[in-house]
């Protein structure tokens, strides 16, 4: 019985972040209310409350919830074996289509910005996502596809930086410009970076990635929003 009713609040738990998810992938912080979450939920405002103080407290939850499911992502794409440099590549455009396609990941990184400085929440998962962006950097220059003398840390900060930049100019309901925008800054960075001989396989794995990345995501965009 006890298990049964651990399930059936753990069940509660995920449908109330799945939900404020979907409100906060939209809708800036401070317009979302309890009682649109609440709605969205289809739970009573009693079960929210059990499980979350406040709607920071369940903002905190739903990037720390998903900081959790993205390191497995992570895993997944580590055991493919891969290059260091392909490795880091995929990584970015599996951050892309998520945060296109994913409500969990689009939220996160909303609320990342908007109430990072928070408790220092965003510094933790910022700092994260470039250290683990820096040991496959570090590979890459072990491989030789990188230089010698490139900062494993500053290409990390670099390409965090520029997907973080992007999804602030671009609107990632338009995901074949905000992936084309991405792509080109990419490939504006690698002479920076990667040694010549492997410059143009490294941008054409690029192209061939993004391309995949457009194809997936064209189902996504808004009805009205392509070409006539």
């Amino acid at each position: 019985m006890t298990e049964q009713l651990d399930r059936r609040a753990e069940l509660t738990r995920l449908q109330i972040l799945q939900a404020a998810a979907r409100q906060f992938a939209h809708t800036p912080y401070n317009l979302v209310s309890l009682d649109d979450i609440l709605a969205d939920a289809t739970v009573t405002k009693g079960a929210l409350y059990f499980h979350f103080r406040s709607k920071h407290a369940l903002a905190v939850s739903i990037v720390e919830y998903r900081t959790a499911l993205a390191h497995q992502s992570v895993e997944d794409i580590l055991a493919r074996n891969l290059s260091g440099a392909e490795t880091l590549f995929d990584l970015c455009c599996l951050v892309a289509a998520e945060d296109i396609g994913n409500p969990m990941a689009r939220a996160c990184l909303n609320l990342v910005e908007s109430i990072g400085r928070t408790d220092g929440l965003g510094a933790r998962v910022l700092d994260s996502w470039v250290r683990g962006y820096a040991d496959v950097a570090k590979r890459a220059i072990g491989e030789g596809d990188f230089t010698t003398e490139t900062d494993p840390e500053a290409v990390s900060r670099l390409l965090v930086s520029t997907h973080l930049g992007t999804r602030q100019i671009r609107d990632l309901d338009d995901p074949v410009q905000f992936l084309t925008d991405l792509e080109h800054s990419w490939r504006l960075a690698l002479p920076g970076f990667v040694v010549p001989p492997r410059l143009g396989y490294l941008e054409q794995f690029i192209r061939r990635r993004t391309a995949v990345g457009i194809k997936k995501a064209a189902p996504l965009r808004p009805h009205g929003s392509g070409e006539t």
